[in-house]
């Protein structure tokens, strides 16, 4: 009987050598996302913390890695964190199966897409381990922040994550579609469209599928969300790389 959530692999992360494991969601319940609509969801979580407790305390570079974004750095990252709390305690309690051959070709016949790194960088992964999934949906979206030094490979899957035009022109200088963060009334650059539910709300990612990496499509900017004390401390931040 297919279950809703399955683990897909457990090992030292390619960032920092900590315990991780990669955690997938969303095969019977949807996943609730407004903007993402159905997605199979992947989790990336340090396997001996709790997201919230490794997030407050700097724990979180095994599946972070250098993230300006995250809670220990600028506070700005629109992940909320509690629901996640939840996917980590029922693993440690052992109640998630592990991913098999007869998942893969659930993928396979019905192409339900991927939301590659629901939470954590994909990167933190070892390529092959997602390859058979990716390949299997045909269908994903996916950004990583590790552009500068990960597996060249991911370019086909991912989007540059970037929080700032010249940032953005570096990782597009070395191959990379970038996704960039901007501030509310921020202009976009010429060479980029604002993310599609931005416009309206009625447009989903499992529809959209723009963000998925190297192609011929263009490069997307997003207004900074979630939290106003975020918001508040990704302008801050923003400000500063413009000063």
């Amino acid at each position: 009987m297919l279950k809703n959530s399955y683990i897909v692999w457990e090992g030292a992360s390619l960032i920092n050598g900590s315990p991780i494991v990669l955690i997938l969601t969303g095969f019977v319940s949807p996943s609730t996302n407004r903007k993402t609509g159905r997605l199979i969801q992947s989790w990336i979580l340090q396997q001996e913390f709790a997201p919230t407790f490794a997030a407050s305390k700097g724990l979180d570079s095994g599946v972070c890695g250098s993230c300006p974004l995250k809670l220990s750095q600028i506070g700005s990252c629109y992940v909320h964190l509690l629901p996640i709390n939840n996917i980590y305690r029922k693993y440690v309690a052992g109640n998630y199966p592990k991913l098999g051959t007869n998942e893969i070709e659930v993928l396979k016949h019905y192409r339900y897409p991927i939301r590659i790194g629901s939470y954590g960088d994909p990167t933190a992964v070892p390529f092959d381990v997602w390859e058979s999934i990716i390949s299997a949906s045909g269908r994903y979206t996916g950004y990583t922040h590790q552009f500068y030094e990960c597996d060249s490979r991911w370019k086909q899957y991912l989007m540059a994550s970037v929080q700032s035009e010249s940032e953005a022109r570096i990782a597009q200088i070395q191959g990379w579609r970038t996704f960039r963060i901007i501030a509310p009334d921020a202009p976009l650059s010429e060479n980029e469209i604002l993310c599609r539910h931005t416009e309206d709300d009625r447009i989903q990612c499992e529809t959209c599928l723009l963000c998925d990496g190297a192609s011929s499509k263009p490069n997307i900017a997003d207004r900074v969300h979630g939290l106003k004390w975020k918001v508040s401390n990704f302008v801050k931040y923003s400000n500063s790389l413009s000063n």
